[in-house]
């Protein structure tokens, strides 16, 4: 009789062979180009913060222009081949930060990411890691294989949901519609969908953004420890 101890393991196995629901390739190919379209024109938008408004504007939409262009000669050719598409995730951080620095009306905010909750921010760089070491065989179970099944999905949503249950909209204090909205979009948008490649943890989270969650960590733990 299988034990407790192996239960859990055995599972998450056999859990990561359910049959993957993939995105059609034409919308997965459609939407690798408007992530990094979006993606990039936030990175334009925030270049040239001191700028007027307009020469922002202008600067975001080339540069989104230029990723949606097709072949070698577009960002989005060499983007994609080494890092594919960016997660659902980091695309609505950016469309939140290009409403935020480009809309009318409204004022250019500073710092606008690096409010994140820490906990948020901490969930998603230990999810990072885990991943990373799924990469090296080195954990007991195929986390990144897992994330194909309807299993891992259901986890999630539970966890992203949690914080809504426990304390609502006070969880994350002033930026909680946004922080706790990012998530729940994200995997709403990959339900009806499976973008980028039909694995919750790439909608979740990408190398780019698991990257700047880490510095917004240690810059929050370097400003702690000197108030201390």
């Amino acid at each position: 009789m299988m034990s407790m101890a192996s239960l859990a393991p055995w599972w998450l196995d056999r859990a990561a062979t359910d049959l993957a629901l993939l995105p059609d390739p034409a919308w997965m190919r459609a939407s690798m180009a408007l992530g990094w379209a979006l993606v990039l024109g936030f990175l334009g938008a925030t270049a040239m913060p001191r700028q007027r408004l307009v020469w922002r504007r202008t600067l975001a939409l080339l540069l989104a222009l230029w990723a949606l262009l097709p072949g070698p000669l577009s960002p989005t050719y060499w983007l994609g081949l080494a890092f594919h598409a960016p997660s659902l995730s980091a695309v609505l951080c950016c469309v939140w930060g290009l409403q935020r620095q480009l809309g009318p009306g409204v004022a250019l905010p500073a710092r606008p990411v690096a409010a994140a909750p820490l906990w948020w921010a901490g969930a998603a760089v230990l999810l990072g890691y885990l991943l990373l070491l799924d990469t090296f065989a080195v954990l007991p179970v195929q986390l990144y294989a897992w994330g194909f099944s309807t299993q891992a999905l259901l986890l999630v949503l539970a966890l992203v949901l949690l914080p809504w249950v426990v304390r609502g909209s006070t969880a994350c204090g002033n930026l909680a519609p946004f922080w706790l909205l990012v998530p729940v979009l994200a995997l709403l948008v990959f339900v009806l969908t499976r973008l980028p490649s039909g694995n919750v943890w790439d909608a979740l989270l990408d190398p780019w953004l698991w990257l700047i969650l880490q510095v917004l960590l240690l810059r929050a733990a370097w400003r702690r420890l000197k108030a201390w």
